[in-house]
């Protein structure tokens, strides 16, 4: 039961990619960028028809357009293509879960972990969009993974892994990649004197890595576009954390509270966050003064504080803790058969909420047009580009026809 309801959730997220239309304002968006990446031949800089005007898109690096693009190229420009790679990404996050927890705690653990997290309704959900916040997660919770590994194993390929789990964040959203993996592993070098680890050689290696795969596609952004590097760094990765009017060309930040965090890491790993409240027995509320040493508790609760500092926070970026959670959540229950029964009833309500809340979008709002959207030149609305290719002033004719 428990692997056949792992297997119904596979099935049914690959049907919802390929039967439901991309919804406005942010999937169009970005699989729009990716058709027209495909269209174009142009898979270096992303361009987007925004207010009527075709331009460089300046908000994103290229990471998940370019592989979206590619899957256009190989599959034709559907739904499904552009939304393969943040499913792919949600894939490889679960073997390294997989592989992490394996290692350290045997694989029942590990297929307790692989069940709590691929059944949490936000990851499940998010593991279909054309959006870049599940290979964000993919990348930082996988290095954070292959960190806790190297606590308690050194080897040279976790250190390459890490390097190049984090180059490929910084090329799907930037810097914040660094900041989400750095912050728990400086906090576990302070609270647990591993000062060491953090000096190893093998760091010098990976840290030429990550300059190889990150570094050239800044570099080329940076001498067609001298405002780039610029805007990208200083308004998009961080006034937009700190000031209301941070210079956004593309809309405003979402604007929340300081502290939603805190809401946002329990509700992003639903129904599992209610396991700790039903299942820990008094005794175990000691490793609240042992949490250091349990570095997926350590990893969950420094990246939540760190987001608790802004007021710009929506639910995604909370993201990349619901695998160190599952770890979490499994370790320490890991003998009780109770939890093990719970995972298909977890599926099957992943499955439903993703289910309703589609056919609530699409019969209800106006968010999921399909190939019936139209252009326009005010608000957020991309399907048409997505559906129909570029059509502001400055786009490219399309001589070869539409690669749809």
């Amino acid at each position: 039961m428990f692997w056949c309801s792992l297997g119904a959730l596979l099935l049914v997220r690959l049907l919802v990619m390929i039967a439901t239309p991309v919804f406005d304002p942010s999937e169009a968006r970005y699989a729009a960028i990716s058709a027209n990446m495909a269209r174009t031949g142009d898979f270096l800089v992303p361009h987007l028809t925004h207010k009527g005007v075709y331009g460089t898109f300046d908000g994103k690096p290229p990471l998940v357009f370019q592989a979206g693009g590619v899957f256009c190229r190989l599959l034709g420009v559907n739904e499904f293509a552009v939304r393969l790679f943040p499913f792919l990404s949600a894939l490889l996050l679960l073997f390294i879960l997989y592989h992490t927890a394996r290692k350290l705690y045997g694989r029942g653990t590990a297929s307790l972990a692989v069940g709590i997290c691929a059944s949490s309704v936000a990851l499940y959900a998010t593991a279909g969009f054309a959006m870049t916040d599940m290979s964000l997660s993919c990348c930082v919770s996988g290095a954070l993974l292959l960190y806790a590994r190297l606590r308690q194993v050194r080897h040279y390929a976790p250190f390459l892994g890490i390097s190049a789990l984090l180059a490929c964040g910084m090329l799907v959203k930037g810097p914040v990649a660094l900041a989400l993996f750095g912050l728990p592993v400086l906090a576990d070098a302070m609270l647990n004197r591993n000062w060491q680890l953090l000096f190893d050689r093998w760091w010098l290696p990976g840290a030429v890595l990550f300059l190889v795969l990150a570094a050239p596609w800044f570099i080329l952004m940076q001498e067609k576009n001298p405002d780039f590097l610029r805007y990208f760094f200083i308004n998009e990765n961080l006034l937009r954390f700190l000031v209301h009017n941070y210079g956004d060309k593309y809309g405003a930040g979402r604007e929340t509270f300081r502290g939603m965090a805190l809401v946002w890491l329990f509700v992003v790993s639903l129904p599992w966050t209610l396991v700790p409240l039903f299942t820990l027995r008094r005794h175990h509320m000691s490793n609240v003064r042992h949490i250091s040493q349990n570095f997926p508790a350590l990893a969950t609760i420094v990246i939540t504080g760190f987001w608790c500092l802004t007021s710009r926070v929506p639910l995604t970026y909370l993201l990349p803790t619901v695998p160190l959670a599952a770890l979490w959540i499994a370790t320490d229950c890991r003998h009780r058969p109770l939890l093990w029964k719970l995972v298909p009833y977890s599926a099957a309500l992943a499955m439903l909420v993703l289910i309703g809340s589609l056919l609530y979008a699409q019969n209800f709002t106006k968010k999921m047009p399909g190939p019936d959207a139209r252009p326009r030149t005010h608000g957020l609305h991309y399907s048409h580009e997505f559906y129909h290719g570029p059509w502001g002033i400055g786009a490219p004719s399309r001589k070869n026809g539409d690669a749809r």
